[in-house]
């Protein structure tokens, strides 16, 4: 039996909310939009002329994000649980907040993982579609992963806090959307990041995520609870700041003359004396070689629960831009977890929360073609069949999932399993174009992280596609209007086949089904048959593969050695729809 960690909270599936409302309650200046678990500063509406800045990601990373939030840094944070990222439609919420009556536009900062790619985009897009003003930039400076054979990018760490301050003291210049975005890729270019950790961090309610012994150290690893990408002896102070230096130096080119800023952040478990103690031991061996530093920051700026270890980010200034770069880092701000903030003093006058937007209810218009009395009733036993196979693997999906994150693949598919079931008396199966972007809707609120994203996207697409000048709904439209919705899913993440994903099994499936060119129910069955061998075929390859996108890419492969969850939840839902509808027409 797995030992729980010991954590100062009341139950795990309300310690977020719970740790939104304690920021509030310390922070007056900040405002929180509980519902959606976006904090905005209070002040927002007297700075509508300026540029808004949005960011935001999983909880544990405590201050990230919430404490960023204040004049002078960020506009607003959008909250999601433990390690994974918001929602799409609480993402939405938080620009329409800053956008009411902003000309200046929104530029929205996108923490490179991919459930924040996903779910943040996902919400750029939509505030793009209504004619909102709002631009994004994936922050990424991570470079433990230099040399590695990964095409997700590097990752977002402490450094992201770098942007923050800049982009902050920019906005209050009153410096533009674009001038600040040309900034923001400017400081990209020149920031590097690297972690180590002693210990693994556990999930509120749970055991730590991976094991590590008392005499030994992670390298490289980020801050959802994934190991490192390489595990060594423990070694002392000076031997890993050497080590974190190399990475950062060869990332960034340093050389003697060169001149950097520096921030030192605690992952959440390391004692003061250790994190000061690494402070100075940096400082020395940067001007050892002959790099001057001109500013040094330490503090927990970006967390992973209780993790002790540290992270190393530098930015190097030079050149034109040195004095503007040191001047918006020196800036004032009211955000409270930049050293010497004001937003923990009330202010003399209390100000008024500026109100939310109306929230936009979710109203899915009938549309498209129709299908007759008994189809809808085969379209409804199949999602039926399927949330009732997605709840009974639920246990494997998880056990699958834990090598290389927080195994709840299993639990997050049954929440949208439970959600269907519950929906099911009223899901409008006879318009299956309008059925799909309802089941898209139910994906987006239950499931969250990376695997909502997905398949919402996924549903979205394919029943856009299946609306989309069709007039009756065969086993071809069906074929066609799969194909569009996967390949439009894989735009947005970044995947394609052998990257070890949901996507190695279906996207095999849906071109094994489209093959066939379906045309009756015969044929559409027996294309069917062929798609679920398909997936199962490739499901059992991502077994051998090495992963490329997703949380597993930062993992050692020795952690993984079963099939991909993702993979195996498809051949789950796939393998019931061809049960049941070789049932329904036997």
């Amino acid at each position: 039996m797995q030992k729980m960690s010991k954590k100062l909270i009341n139950l795990p599936e309300n310690c977020v909310d719970e740790m939104l409302d304690g920021v509030v309650k310390a922070h007056p200046g900040l405002s929180l939009h509980a519902n959606y678990r976006v904090i905005l500063t209070k002040q927002w509406a007297d700075t509508k002329k300026k540029v808004a800045l949005l960011s935001g990601g999983g909880s544990g990373h405590e201050p990230f994000a919430a404490g960023f939030v204040g004049a002078g840094m960020l506009s607003g944070a959008v909250v999601g649980s433990v390690f994974a990222s918001p929602p799409a439609r609480n993402v939405l919420h938080a620009i329409h907040c800053v956008s009411q009556g902003n000309e200046a536009g929104t530029l929205v900062f996108i923490p490179n993982y991919t459930g924040d790619c996903l779910n943040f985009g996902l919400a750029v897009e939509w505030a793009k579609s209504e004619g909102l003003k709002v631009e994004s930039i994936v922050l990424g400076e991570d470079c433990a992963l230099l040399g590695q054979d990964s095409s997700v990018g590097r990752r977002g760490m402490c450094g992201m806090v770098f942007i923050f301050k800049i982009a902050g003291a920019m906005v209050e210049e009153g410096k533009s959307l674009t001038d600040i975005a040309q900034t923001v890729r400017m400081v990209l270019r020149v920031l590097a990041s690297y972690g180590v950790s002693l210990s693994a961090c556990s999930l509120p309610g749970s055991g730590p995520l991976f094991k590590i012994g008392t005499d030994e150290m992670e390298l490289g690893l980020g801050v959802h609870g994934e190991a490192g990408i390489k595990r060594v002896k423990i070694r002392t102070a000076t031997e890993t700041v050497k080590i974190i230096l190399e990475a950062i130096i060869g990332t960034l080119k340093l050389k003697s003359g060169d001149e950097v800023v520096v921030l030192i952040n605690n992952l959440g478990g390391t004692s003061q004396l250790e994190q000061w103690l690494v402070t100075g031991e940096v400082h020395k061996q940067f001007t050892t070689l002959g790099i001057a530093v001109l500013r040094i920051y330490a503090a927990c700026i970006m967390t992973s629960l209780e993790m002790a270890g540290i992270q190393v980010s530098a930015l190097k200034i030079s050149g034109a831009h040195k004095e503007d770069w040191l001047n918006y880092l020196d800036a004032e701000t009211k955000a409270c977890a930049w050293c010497g903030s004001p937003m923990s003093i009330p202010p003399e006058e209390p100000l008024k929360d500026t109100p939310p937007p109306e929230n936009h209810p979710e109203e899915h218009k009938l549309e498209g073609p129709t299908i007759n009395a008994a189809g809808s009733e085969i379209l409804r036993r199949c999602l039926e069949a399927v949330a009732l196979s997605v709840i009974s693997n639920e246990g494997h999906l998880n056990e699958l999932d834990s090598a290389c994150g927080d195994g709840d693949t299993g639990t997050t598919l049954r929440r949208m399993a439970d959600g269907i079931l519950l929906q099911l008396g009223t899901l409008p199966v006879s318009h299956p174009s309008t059925l799909l972007k309802q089941l898209s809707s139910i994906a987006e609120m239950t499931m969250g992280g990376t695997s909502g994203a997905l398949y919402s996207l996924m549903l979205t697409m394919t029943g856009t596609a299946l609306g989309a000048k069709v007039k009756a709904v065969t086993a071809r439209t069906w074929a066609v209007a799969w194909i569009a919705g996967t390949a439009g899913t894989l735009r947005y993440s970044q995947a394609k086949l052998g990257d070890r994903s949901m996507f190695d099994a279906l996207l095999p499936a849906c071109m094994k089904f489209e093959s066939y060119k379906p045309s009756t129910v015969e044929e559409g069955l027996r294309a069917l048959e062929a798609a679920v061998v398909a997936a199962e075929e490739g499901c059992e390859k991502t077994r051998y593969m090495k992963a490329r996108v997703g949380r597993a890419t930062y993992v050692d492969a020795t952690h993984v050695t079963d099939v991909d969850a993702g993979a195996y939840g498809v051949t789950v839902w796939l393998k019931a729809v061809f049960n049941e509808l070789k049932t329904c027409f036997q």
